[in-house]
């Protein structure tokens, strides 16, 4: 029962950690992406290796809560065989988690680092330790030394409305990068939902490259039009209305406004109702459909 409940603590830190920093950018709908992930990640996966971890060190008397770190930020680091890029994510999850389950035990036990000023000297020689594990994570060889850290959005000139890109459609084309940035070239179809309505066309983009951007502030937008010249469009002609995934698929959405004739703050802050009210049609059909073909 403790295990779980450090699950629940490390998921919820977590999640609060990357809101905060992701707030600045219209970044409140990661929290609950964030907080599902992690916390099935830290209950499938954190758990045992948490079990394990004090199965190994039961036995250590001096060096037991470095070695326990230890023990968490490997396994995490191990998850960039899986997860790839966002394994720093796991990483830094498994710190917490090794930080809370700590934390638990010797609230409940006199016996486990009784000392106040021990304990936290312990503690900040675990963190320091961990740091480096984190920083080799984030610079393993042989990465992908082209991320997909930031979009440039190719918007067909004169469109307004919703943006929907889907990540991990299989047998799309994986983002190409110009000059630092990952490609959207934007198409407008019409939705079947919203046939004879003056929000039937929408822009879409599949592909499938499953990393996404949370780098909002980073991103470009442009117009582009017929013979492929470029307009650059002012950020408060562009909001930021979340995202999410489909149900049983790993397929993950971002999802943006654009206006070309309605630009300012509020429109960047709070989008346009018309096209909200397209964004969730958009989700719901998708949802339906189940697939991206």
């Amino acid at each position: 029962m403790k295990k779980v409940k450090a699950a629940c603590y490390t998921s919820l830190t977590l999640s609060v950690i990357i809101l905060i920093f992701s707030i600045a950018d219209g970044g409140l709908w990661i929290f609950p992406i964030v907080l599902m992930y992690a916390l099935a990640g830290n209950l499938a996966y954190g758990i045992p290796v948490s079990i394990l971890s004090d199965w190994l060190t039961k036995r250590m008397g001096r060096g037991r809560m470095l070695a326990a770190g230890i023990i968490h930020a490997s396994f995490g680091g191990l998850t960039y065989l899986v997860i790839d890029g966002f394994a720093w994510f796991a990483v830094i999850c498994a710190v917490i988690f090794f930080f809370v389950d700590e934390w638990l035990k010797r609230k409940d036990s006199s016996e486990v680092d009784g000392d106040n000023k021990r304990f936290y000297l312990k503690a900040g020689s675990v963190v320091v330790v961990l740091a480096i594990v984190i920083v080799a994570v984030n610079w393993i060889p042989g990465r992908n030394e082209q991320p997909a850290g930031k979009y440039l959005y190719l918007i067909p000139e004169g469109y307004e409305g919703t943006i929907v890109v889907f990540h991990g459609a299989e047998d799309r084309p994986p983002l190409k990068n110009d000059e630092g940035y990952s490609l959207i070239p934007v198409e407008v179809e019409s939705l079947p939902t919203l046939m004879r309505t003056d929000i039937e066309r929408y822009g879409i983009y599949r592909t499938s490259t499953r990393d996404r951007s949370y780098n909002l502030s980073q991103n470009r937008y442009v117009y582009v039009d017929n013979v492929g010249n470029r307009t650059p469009m002012a950020d408060e002609c562009i909001h930021h209305s979340g995202g999410g995934s489909i149900s049983g698929t790993e397929i993950f959405y971002d999802e943006i406004q654009v206006t070309e004739t309605s630009c300012g703050e509020h429109f960047s802050t709070y989008g346009n109702e018309r096209f909200s009210a397209q964004g969730r049609e958009i989700g719901k059909y998708y949802e339906d459909q189940r697939k991206l073909d």
